[in-house]
């Protein structure tokens, strides 16, 4: 009965692939290497952009080299989709790697929730927390004695820094076997503290693999979200909400540690958001056994192929702003030069902080910033081209005409009025033609010796000799003046 349900769980796990290889030919499928990079397009510019990396894995998982066409047809052969929108890539290269003869040294440590719902029974008539244990067992078969490290820890609500701080670091399988045959069962009152966890193994990791030239991974395995209860027994001072969560990502960041997020369950029950935001890779989220022990594999290739691009941010997220809170899904298909059609198996995750506007986590390459100026910029054979100049001076000419006619009229409407563009004459002004208004003050006569007989039409003029002389008084007094 348990192979007939190990056979269903294969089948299900290859019927997702079927389609891409009745699609493809080839099982050759896409998977992203790493969790996408906010930057900005160019400096200053505040625009967002995403940086993504992907390559070729064969039916087995397995990373694989795959013709490429020339570099500058990579662009328009990939398609990425943000949230059911598509686009394709302002830039992309590519870069064909040789593997080392003999790989670095790991040093992994694997995080095991032993939360109360990890004792769920429903993966294929197993615990998660079995399913858990049979997925860290196969990563152990790939395990090199002598050369790689591993610890295994298990964390709850209850002495977590004590718990991760306690797992050894042991370098023979068998060893990391008995470590992970002694990991203690999860019980009911077990809550989740995720985020201080993380942020406590990843410090641990770094310090670990400090002197060492190695890789250094984190694998955290859960089934649930950050959920501690410190006055039912759970430690105090654990990370918790949104500081908690930026806090642990900014630990994870500090100390260079790569985290695979491995959710066992689905979108509604996990974190997810959460979950993308630790990882440095994109989350694994899945109920399959099978699935997990791929996830766990570390594959040794002589030469595989990743895929860079860099794409803008869709319209309606053009902003820093826009982005709070957002939880993206990125998928991609790229074309081969033979016109097959790879599509990738599960799609990248980026999260922004749930109430604060996302940080740019770095700039574009110089490489990039060309390519995008260049995507923004007109083509120069346009119809747009030709018509620009003159739109730009028909613009300005409309502008002047503005200012010099429509702009004066609204503010001083009455000067440009018809009927009051000339100032009308007064009916009547003092001292013009007061003889033809009648009334008795025009023909009273002048006092005696002021008729106008008696004075000329202009005064006498001065003569040479006569002088203004003015004297000043001789005595003043304030409240009298005596003239002389």
């Amino acid at each position: 009965m348990k192979g007939l349900i190990t056979a269903a769980i294969m089948s299900a796990l290859l019927g997702a692939a079927l389609p891409l290889a009745a699609q493809t030919g080839t099982g050759v499928s896409l998977e992203f290497t790493q969790k996408p990079v906010l930057m900005e397009c160019e400096p200053g510019g505040g625009d967002p952009c995403f940086r993504l990396q992907f390559q070729f894995v064969d039916a087995a998982g397995h990373p694989t080299h795959v013709p490429l066409p020339p570099l500058r047809e990579l662009a328009p052969r990939t398609e990425i989709e943000v949230d059911g929108q598509s686009t394709v890539p302002f830039y992309a290269t590519a870069s064909t790697a040789q593997s080392e003869t003999t790989p670095l040294p790991q040093v992994t440590m694997l995080l095991i929730d032993v939360s109360g719902s990890m004792l769920g029974n429903d993966m294929a008539g197993e615990t998660r927390f079995d399913a858990a244990r049979q997925a860290a067992a196969a990563f152990l078969e790939g395990f090199r004695d002598g050369q790689d490290r591993v610890a295994i820890a298990g964390f709850s609500g209850r002495n977590v820094q004590a718990g991760i701080d306690g797992a050894r670091f042991v370098s023979s399988r068998s060893e990391a076997q008995a470590e992970l045959d002694a990991l203690a069962a999860p019980e009911r009152r077990n809550n989740t503290a995720l985020y201080s966890a993380v942020s406590i193994a990843a410090n641990r990791l770094a310090k670990e693999a400090r002197d060492s030239h190695s890789e250094v991974r984190l694998l955290v395995l859960t089934d649930g979200a950050n959920d501690v209860q410190p006055q039912a027994g759970d430690d105090a001072n654990l990370l918790v909400g949104n500081e908690g969560l930026e806090q642990a990502a900014k630990e994870v960041e500090k100390d260079g540690v790569s985290v695979l997020p491995i959710g066992l369950g689905s979108e509604n029950t996990l974190d997810v958001a959460a979950l993308t935001r630790l990882g440095t890779r994109p989350p694994l989220i899945t109920f399959d056994r099978d699935v997990l022990r791929k996830a766990f594999l570390v594959a040794q290739v002589n030469e595989m192929s990743d895929v860079t691009v860099a794409i803008k941010a869709p319209a309606q997220l053009g902003t820093r702003n826009l982005l709070a809170g957002r939880l993206l899904r990125f998928r991609a298909k790229f074309t081969l030069a033979d016109g097959t059609i790879l599509v990738e198996d599960r799609p990248a995750l980026w999260g922004a902080p749930p109430l604060a506007t996302p940080s740019f986590h770095e700039e574009a390459s110089e490489a990039e910033q060309r390519a995008y100026i260049g995507s923004s910029r007109i083509s120069e054979t346009s119809p747009w081209s030709m018509l620009r100049p003159v739109l730009v001076f028909l613009g300005f000419a409309a502008l002047l005409a503005f200012l010099w006619w429509v702009l004066p009229r609204w503010i001083w409407p009455e000067r440009y009025q018809a009927k009051l563009a000339r100032p009308v004459r007064p009916e009547y002004w003092p001292g013009r033609d007061a003889a033809s208004i009648p009334g008795p003050s025009v023909l009273r006569p002048g006092p005696p010796g002021f008729e106008a007989a008696n004075y000329p039409a202009q005064g006498a003029m001065r003569q040479v000799g006569e002088n203004t002389i003015v004297k000043a008084a001789t005595d003043f007094s304030v409240t009298k003046t005596r003239l002389h």
